[in-house]
């Protein structure tokens, strides 16, 4: 029996999470809804305890959230059912996910930070494909580094994304390594555009090193 790497992380997520950011990586998490429309389809890979997915089914979205923890899947299903919305919970690894159907939405909520670099861009890429050509990726993760700021300067940030990830890396197994910048990363290529860049503050007040990155793929009409 393989397993269950997020049995304790589960207990302490939503927490955690909150206590880290004091709200902003919901925030980054949620902002991509704003982009959406009722009806449309949306993918969560990795939806965690479930409250992006409870949400946006409240919103009038078609939501598949596919999760392969069974704690977590667990506790997702426990919240859709308390809210009695209607989501396509899928027991499974998003990574192995056949390549139709395609969705009007993909979001990404800091799904791909728990990767080492190499094994992130390759799921990045089987996420751009599960987009419809006109449809939506966002990305909530940290915000990138100022390239233009000295490590003196930076380390402040450096040590807030290393903290949460050393512990989710006792946790769970998941991977350390550098902050990612998604944006930069996927500027210029010729089937996305990006849209929107948006950071949040931690507890409204703090430093903004919480992002969402809104693409729309190419191909479609908006």
């Amino acid at each position: 029996m393989t397993r269950d790497h997020y049995s304790l992380a589960s207990w302490v997520y939503d927490a955690a999470t909150a206590g880290w950011s004091g709200g902003a990586i919901w925030r980054t998490r949620a902002r991509a809804l704003s982009h959406s429309e009722p009806g449309s389809s949306l993918l969560i890979p990795g939806p965690g305890t479930g409250r992006l997915a409870v949400t946006a089914a409240r919103k009038g979205l078609r939501v598949t959230a596919v999760e392969r923890s069974p704690r977590m899947l667990a506790r997702c299903r426990k919240r859709i059912e308390r809210h009695g919305v209607e989501v396509d919970l899928q027991p499974g690894d998003a990574r192995q996910l056949p390549p139709e159907p395609l969705y009007d939405m993909v979001i990404l909520e800091h799904f791909l930070n728990v990767f080492q670099r190499q094994e992130m861009e390759r799921i990045r890429e089987e996420m751009i494909a599960r987009v419809r050509p006109g449809g939506i990726l966002a990305v909530a993760d940290f915000t990138p580094l100022d390239p233009q700021a000295s490590k003196l300067a930076s380390l402040p940030q450096r040590l807030h994304h290393v903290m949460p990830l050393g512990g989710c890396a006792l946790l769970t197994g998941n991977a350390m390594h550098a902050i990612y910048d998604h944006g930069h990363e996927l500027d210029g290529r010729a089937d996305l555009r990006l849209e929107e860049v948006h950071d949040e503050r931690s507890f409204g007040l703090g430093p903004a090193w919480f992002r969402c990155w809104i693409f729309r793929r190419r191909g479609g009409q908006r």
